[in-house]
């Protein structure tokens, strides 16, 4: 097998699409300008790893994704966190596979159903981790796979998915610290290897809390760009209200200025106040995207980036905080408790940066983390507070930040919109509801009663009327009606958010619209090239002429 490259100008510069087919040895990979193309292999992103070898899918430690050849199949490789994925068809001749859904939903002639009311349970599904997450997702023609973490090896024998390597089994708390730092280091070396047609930048991000301090003092002593900080944290029992929050600062300089890191202050409120001509790029990401706090490091970035962030910190919770209901989380499975950072995959394509969730590395041996919490060993850097988390207080403290300077109260800047969620910017929020009401998913009156739907789900969501019904002293009224209820139907009851399908509709249309302007630009691509640059089109599932002239 080879690769056969088609550079686009005007595809993301992240984003790449190929196609394969068993009756030839041709592998197509139309991408971006930031993706890096190699005989042997092409990949968006880092792994801990050698560079020149270009075998990514050997490493536990991948940010991004992208492809390798090996004895006569080629296999794809998916980023190690859950907050990127694959993309591939059903059909095996030929086979197109993606790191971006609108591009793969373009290649194919083919989009998501807009009036599908599931999308938002299989985005969710997310949290579920590798083995239960729902793969499969609705379109018009059929459906395409979801691949989480997992790579995928294509050849003569067919398709097969394949898990990357386990990490070790740790045992005591520096065997793993430097089981993660040696991952960050190759990680940097690898971003940074001389051989990159593009070398990239390190960013990272910086609060007062756990995750993001001890992301840095690991990270440190190879040496990071920028770091980014919002003073500025999120709403109190609120969804996003526009306003500034009356809440502790969340600002991180002091912290970067104790490790010798360079800070930069951003507003997490930047999308309002400035343009956001991508806001679709978020949506076609994930539903209930409560990412928009980082748009503003978007405009920082020109070359080819790693963004470090401290996703995946509540792998490193007491089993205390965790409490026993949630104790099957500690499996190798990767099950997350909230979707915070995973709503910036189609977006990073566009902007040019890669998301490393650094608490990830070595995560699949969650078990052997949380007997390195709980172990004896552990006991000065344990503070038996309901916010404790004696793994990255050890290495931040050891790295030289005070222990007052972080994890004292748990902050947050996310952006956390209210739900139904609609579009923020005005132009794509009237778009939005047009297309409600041309495909009769929601009349007028029901935009017009909209604010009020937000704000009574503001109360299910954050006062938990539920609890009501659970207290016989408090509410004796309400705990009859709740008794009631549960003996008739078995279950306890509970208020759910009302109109969640709307969720699902903003998420088909927002990944429709960018994949028509995909559409759009691979026409560009194939007449800017021309036919000759363009291998096995031919084997599509339709006419090229058709997939291109959208």
């Amino acid at each position: 097998m080879k690769f056969s490259y088609l550079p686009s100008p005007h595809l993301p510069p992240l984003a790449w699409v190929a196609v394969a087919s068993p009756e030839t040895s041709t592998i197509s990979v139309t991408h971006g300008r930031f993706v890096e193309t190699h005989p042997h292999f092409f990949v968006e992103g880092a792994w801990a790893g050698d560079f020149e070898a270009g075998r990514l899918q050997d490493s536990d430690t991948v940010f991004g994704s992208g492809g390798c050849l090996t004895d006569g199949s080629v296999t794809f490789a998916s980023c190690t966190a859950t907050t990127d994925f694959l993309y591939h068809s059903d059909s095996l001749d030929p086979f197109c596979v993606s790191n971006s859904l609108p591009l793969l939903l373009a290649m194919l002639d083919d989009e998501l159903q807009i009036a599908c009311e599931d999308y938002s349970r299989i985005n969710m599904s997310i949290l579920d981790g590798i083995r239960q997450y729902r793969p499969d997702i609705p379109t018009r023609q059929g459906h395409v796979t979801r691949i989480m973490h997992s790579n995928v090896r294509f050849g003569a024998d067919g398709l097969t998915h394949v898990e990357k390597p386990l990490p070790p089994n740790f045992q005591q708390f520096e065997g793993y610290r430097d089981y993660m730092q040696g991952r960050i280091g190759e990680l940097f070396a690898n971003a940074r290897h001389p051989a990159r047609q593009n070398q990239m930048k390190v960013f990272s991000t910086q609060s007062r809390g756990y995750d993001s301090t001890a992301v840095n003092a690991l990270a440190a002593p190879f040496g990071i760009d920028d770091i980014f900080t919002s003073p500025e944290s999120k709403e109190k029992k609120s969804f996003y209200n526009g306003k500034v929050s009356q809440t502790p600062s969340d600002d991180g300089t002091a912290i970067c200025t104790t490790l010798g890191l360079p800070c930069i202050q951003i507003d997490r409120r930047s999308f309002e106040k400035k343009a956001l001509s991508a806001e679709e790029y978020y949506w076609a990401g994930l539903d209930n995207n409560a990412d928009l706090n980082l748009h503003e490091i978007t405009s920082y970035v020109s070359q080819p980036t790693l963004l470090l962030t401290g996703q995946y910190g509540e792998f490193w919770y007491t089993r205390d905080i965790t409490g026993e209901h949630r104790m099957h989380y500690f499996d190798d499975a990767l099950k997350k408790w909230d979707l915070a950072g995973h709503g910036l995959s189609e977006i990073r394509l566009k902007a040019g940066f890669i998301q490393a969730a650094i608490p990830v590395i070595g995560s699949r041996n969650r078990n052997a983390i949380l007997g390195i919490t709980e172990s004896p060993e552990m006991q000065p850097w344990r503070l038996n507070t309901r916010y404790d988390r004696p793994i990255p207080r050890r290495i931040a403290e050891e790295a030289g930040v005070p222990r007052e300077m972080f994890g004292q109260i748990k902050l947050a800047s996310i952006v956390h919109l209210p739900t139904p969620n609609v579009p923020v910017t005005p132009a794509l929020r009237d778009e939005f509801f047009q297309h409600l009401i041309k495909h009769k998913l929601l009349g007028r009156v029901g935009i017009r009663l909209l604010p009020v739907i937000q704000r009574l789900n503001n109360r299910i969501y954050w006062d938990n009327p539920s609890r009501y019904f659970n207290n016989r002293r408090k509410h004796p009224l309400l705990w009859h009606i709740g008794y009631g209820w549960s003996k008739l139907f078995g279950q306890p009851l509970r208020i759910r958010m009302l109109w969640p399908k709307l969720d699902s509709y903003l998420y088909a249309f927002c990944v429709n619209k960018v994949r028509n302007e995909y559409a759009g630009l691979l026409a560009h691509s194939r007449t800017t090239a021309g036919d000759a640059n363009i291998t096995n089109m031919s084997s599509l599932p339709v006419s090229p002429e058709k997939v291109l002239s959208k």
